[in-house]
């Protein structure tokens, strides 16, 4: 609180007898913009020093200024306020704000002194005399040097023209609405205002990869136009951290056919389910059968295998209907073998499969039998994205939401989203799965996605169902989790697999929107790496003629040195000494 503003105000607004002077600090306002009515009153700007207090003593400056530049008011197109510098990126640039120019971003930081006053779209002239002063304060502090400052002076300003945002986002808004009536008991009212989580940028990209892509596939396999109706597809984008839904597109033209197969559709995943079999696998540790513990190193036959049910007896083949031997958990998946990921299922058991999949927001209901690890119970393109979210967020499961938050006609809070978060699976067990499907993309059935252009690091699965009636890609960052469904809405087979069909689409949109160096995923503690003999699955020794370096979770490690190649002199002298 800037106690000389605030008497400063107070000497005028006594004087004047009423109040027409305030005395905020950015903590101030930040409180005003999201507790408190824009009414001028004193008792409010007690309560908003209250708040900042709280505020300042709960929270860091930047995190305060960052939630301040997310919130303030920027201005008016059209009958749309602006809040938000993301916002404002978007409708006065059509960029996120993260790619602004420099005198895009003076230009935005210029009008938080008077949104309005120096609107561009209002008055540029103006517009850009502020955005020349607030550059004259970046240059005099030494924040940008000589020639960037006089290269800026020099750029017109250039905006784009109004746009109605929901627009670009039919399906989106449904969605809304429906979040908005199931949260608040009716309908949203007219003149209320509804805060989204809606990414502008995002979702224009999306809409707009989502129909080119599919051209692009009926153009390659012109068998697909011989169909009755036309291919469809969706595509949802969450941001792990907080469960906002940045975008949702669930047709190809909502003119033509408004149903959300995003969210309303529920279509077999195929493979895509194969990481929560696993997941439900390794988070076992040692209670399974044996005691031994499941692990990206585990070996696992895939060979023919017949198994019992009560609906009779089922062989199930891989996509290639070859047999591989013996192969790591982690090649099984890289390579989607079926084989494999039934035998884990058996062995885990359907229940703890199933509990898994609830604790990860899959709400559809899923078969109690060992087909689920081959993903035959329908889902939502939206519950499968948000649940490979959790992998993304390290463990933490959040509902996702495309409300923020609700205020009425006169500025005040009628509802806010509070995230529902759980630690849905370990962080370990997060990581190690993150590391799976990086090798995924990198060796497994998605590796032709860094031929197609992407760069970075993602993790992700495709998915194919029996028949080829859906195609499946969910990839993820730290930062953002994409999801992408390809199919027939009468279920009739593509003939395409989740790689040929879902991944360029999911590339495309990705090579949009990652940022030239994407950050890493963190590894917990209590994972560690172990060098490993491929063949025995036991830790390598200096006789083993190849040998891996595989991550696993503190406690499930193997113990033994290789039996198959034998131990060398320093393993003998390392196990001597008690060293592992």
């Amino acid at each position: 609180i800037d106690p000389i503003a605030v008497g400063r105000a107070v000497w005028t607004n006594v004087t004047k007898g009423t109040v027409i002077q305030g005395g905020s600090t950015i903590t101030q306002q930040l409180a005003k913009n999201l507790f408190y009515s824009p009414q001028r009153t004193f008792g409010r700007k007690l309560k908003e020093s209250i708040a900042a207090f709280v505020l300042e003593a709960k929270y860091r400056k930047q995190a305060i200024l960052e939630s301040y530049a997310n919130e303030i008011y920027l201005g008016q197109v059209g009958s749309v306020s602006i809040y938000g510098v993301g916002e404002a990126a978007h409708r006065y640039f059509g960029k996120r704000v993260d790619t602004l120019s420099l005198e895009e971003a003076a230009l935005l930081v210029g009008m938080i002194k008077g949104p309005n006053t120096y609107s561009p779209l209002r008055n540029p002239p103006l517009a850009k005399q502020r955005r020349d002063v607030v550059l004259g304060r970046l240059h005099e502090q030494g924040l940008i040097n000589d020639e960037a400052w006089a290269q800026a002076l020099k750029s017109p300003v250039q905006v784009m023209p109004p746009q109605d945002t929901l627009a670009d986002a039919p399906f989106f808004v449904d969605y809304l609405l429906r979040q908005v009536e199931e949260a608040t008991g009716a309908p949203l009212p007219d003149g209320v205002r509804a805060y989204t989580t809606l990414d502008p940028v995002l979702q224009r990209l999306a809409t707009q990869t989502l129909e080119s892509e599919l051209l692009k596939l009926e153009t390659a396999y012109p068998a697909l136009k011989g169909h009755p109706t036309a291919v469809q597809g969706a595509l949802v984008a969450i941001d792990p951290k907080t469960g906002g839904i940045l975008a949702m597109v669930g047709s190809r033209d909502y003119r033509t056919s408004q149903f959300n197969r995003a969210v309303q559709a529920k279509r077999q995943p195929g493979s895509l389910f194969k990481p929560l079999v696993y997941l439900a696998a390794m988070e076992a540790r040692r209670e399974l059968s044996g005691g031994q513990p499941v692990t990206a190193a585990t070996s696992i036959v895939d060979e023919p295998v017949t198994f019992e049910s009560a609906t009779g007896r089922w062989t199930p083949q891989n996509y290639d209907h070859k047999f591989h031997g013996t192969v790591s958990l982690r090649t099984a998946l890289e390579q989607s073998l079926n084989i494999p990921a039934v035998k884990i299922a058996q062995l885990v058991g359907t229940k703890r499969i199933l509990h898994l999949a609830e604790n990860l927001g899959i709400r559809s209901p899923l078969a109690d039998n060992l087909s689920i690890a081959l993903g035959t119970s329908g889902v939502s393109l939206l519950e499968m994205t948000s649940a490979f979210g959790v992998l993304a967020h390290e463990g933490v499961s959040i509902t996702p939401t495309a409300l923020q938050a609700v205020m009425t006609s006169e500025g005040d809070p009628a509802w806010h989203h509070t995230p529902a978060r759980r630690q849905a699976v370990s962080p370990q067990a997060a990581y190690v799965m993150t590391s799976l499907l990086k090798g995924v993309v990198e060796r497994g059935t998605a590796a032709k996605a860094k031929v197609m252009g992407l760069r970075g690091i993602v993790a992700g699965k495709t998915g194919t169902t029996d028949g080829y009636r859906d195609a499946w890609f969910i990839g993820y960052t730290p930062d953002v989790v994409v999801g992408a469904w390809v199919g027939f809405d009468d279920e009739e087979a593509l003939h395409l697999t989740g790689a040929q069909a879902a991944l360029p689409m999911w590339v495309e949109l990705m090579r949009q929107i990652m940022p030239a160096a994407p950050r890493d995923f963190v590894m917990p503690p209590a994972v560690i790496t172990r060098d490993i003999d491929p063949q025995s699955s036991q830790l390598a020794t200096s006789k083993c003629p190849q040998r891996s370096t595989e991550l696993f979770i503190e406690g499930t490690e193997p113990s033994v040195y290789c039996e198959v190649h034998g131990s060398g002199i320093w393993e003998r002298v390392k196990r001597s000494f008690g060293f592992f």
